[in-house]
C-alpha cells in the first residue's frame, strides 16, 4: 500500500479517482432523492400584492413608465 501520493503509482491515483468519483455520486444521488421528498414545494409570498396599474410620466425623458 502506498502511503503518499507522490510516490504513489498509477493504479493507486486511478483508485483515488474513482473512489472520489464513486462518492460524488453517491452525494447527489442523496441530494436528488430528498429534493423530490419535500411536501412544501411551493413558493410563498408575504405581504400585499402589488399590482402595476398606475402611469408615471419621467421628466426627463417624457415616457409613461408603469410603476
Amino acid at each position: 500500500m502506498n502511503h503518499s501520493l507522490i510516490s504513489a503509482n498509477g493504479n493507486t491515483h486511478i483508485k483515488i479517482a474513482g473512489l472520489a468519483v464513486a462518492a460524488s455520486l453517491v452525494f447527489v444521488a442523496v441530494v436528488a432523492a430528498s429534493a423530490t421528498t419535500r411536501t412544501d414545494t411551493t413558493a410563498r409570498a408575504y405581504g400585499p400584492v402589488v399590482k402595476a396599474t398606475t402611469l408615471t410620466n419621467v421628466a426627463k425623458t417624457g415616457a409613461a413608465l408603469v410603476r
